[in-house]
């Protein structure tokens, strides 16, 4: 018989947006759609008739989510009873003094990894699934890692190691992945916000929402089923937006024009007004041109937008015809073509400066 499971990490409920450029309307906004997202795996677990469904930490983000909203959790839980929903404390939401989770009364499908010194061992006989994990019990560091190598398991049962691991560092619950391969039917992780397969039975979900442009490309959860030696499963896409950055390349021959349109087509226009995008541009732009305009223009057909400024400006004195005597061409001779960031900011500071004064006779 095959076991119908759902694995998922790092919703971050709770979560308050740091992004700089979100307004506060924003991040409320996309708050919500962490929710939306978390009720979305929770109608997907029913109509998929799960049996598990794995949350590998950081569930929600401890130091903000509220005693409300935790029973809001709760009673989703109980919406599912006829799935058993097993959670690992993460990072984020680490299983200390500090953790709300001992006081919320969970339904009889939940059960919370308490053990952050040693491995817990959850078994279902009707399924002959043990599930083996460990908590956080901080939130900066998890060294714990001998303590998964010491675990002996039962090669009669099907064997679940999930972890809130950090493979690619040295203190955040690193795994020697060739340890443990052999061992476990399947390896539930979270931790890294990217899905990522590790191997044939050790997969990343990812974060169901991406958080920041680091965290670029599909999100969602993994649905599969599992039986001895046999881990069958794929990537579900259920993120409502993304994360996108796109590089444009300038030069001194491009019109005020030409930039708009490099940045209005871009991308897609389904992708432009439903996702975050991000637009690193480089190369070098002609003074006369004012960029803080163009960004300004090409946010009307955005659903969001952010500038990186990489380019820099033509600083090199050069007449141009008929502008001989323009106040921007005089400013130009005070500066050297170098390219030093520092002298690059200065003179973009003076050069807005001196459009939004200069008088044309």
């Amino acid at each position: 018989m095959k076991i119908t499971f759902i694995h998922t990490s790092d919703l971050h409920l709770g979560k308050k947006f740091d992004i700089s450029n979100f307004s506060l309307k924003e991040r409320q906004k996309r708050r919500q759609e962490l929710w939306d997202t978390f009720e979305e795996i929770i109608r997907t677990a029913k109509i998929r008739e799960a049996g598990y469904l794995f949350i590998a930490g950081d569930m929600t983000e401890g130091d903000y989510i509220s005693y409300k909203e935790l029973n809001k959790i709760s009673e989703k839980f109980s919406s599912i009873p006829d799935t058993k929903v097993i959670i690992t404390c993460g990072q984020g939401d680490p299983c200390n003094i500090n953790n709300m989770y001992e006081y919320i009364e969970w339904p009889d499908n939940v059960y919370i990894i308490k053990n952050t010194d040693t491995v817990e061992k959850l078994y279902f006989p009707q399924d002959n699934l043990c599930i083996c994990s460990i908590s956080w019990d901080n939130h900066e560091r998890n060294e714990k890692s001998q303590s998964i190598y010491d675990l002996s398991v039962d090669e009669s049962k099907i064997n679940v190691l999930m972890l809130h691991s950090h493979i690619d560092s040295n203190d955040r619950l690193p795994i020697n992945i060739d340890m443990i391969k052999n061992k476990f039917d399947y390896c539930p992780f979270g931790g890294s916000h990217n899905f990522r397969q590790i191997s044939g039975n050790i997969a990343y979900c990812g974060t169901p929402e991406p958080l920041s442009f680091e965290e670029e490309g599909d999100h969602g959860i993994i649905c599969g089923t599992l039986e001895k030696k046999k881990a069958e499963y794929s990537f579900l896409p259920l993120a409502k937006r993304k994360f996108i950055t796109r590089r444009i390349e300038l030069n001194l021959s491009h019109t005020f024009n030409k930039i708009l349109d490099l940045i209005k087509f871009s991308g897609d226009m389904f992708s432009n007004t439903k996702d975050y995008v991000r637009i690193e541009l480089t190369g070098e732009v002609n003074p006369d041109i004012s960029m803080d305009e163009i960004e300004l223009e090409a946010r009307q057909f955005f659903y969001y937008i952010e500038f990186e400024h990489n380019y820099l400006y033509e600083t090199e004195g050069r007449n141009y015809e008929g502008n001989e005597y323009n106040i921007i061409e005089s400013y130009k001779h005070q500066f050297d073509n170098s390219g030093d960031k520092i002298q690059q900011q200065a003179f973009k500071l003076g050069l807005e400066v001196l459009r939004k004064e200069k008088v044309v006779k």
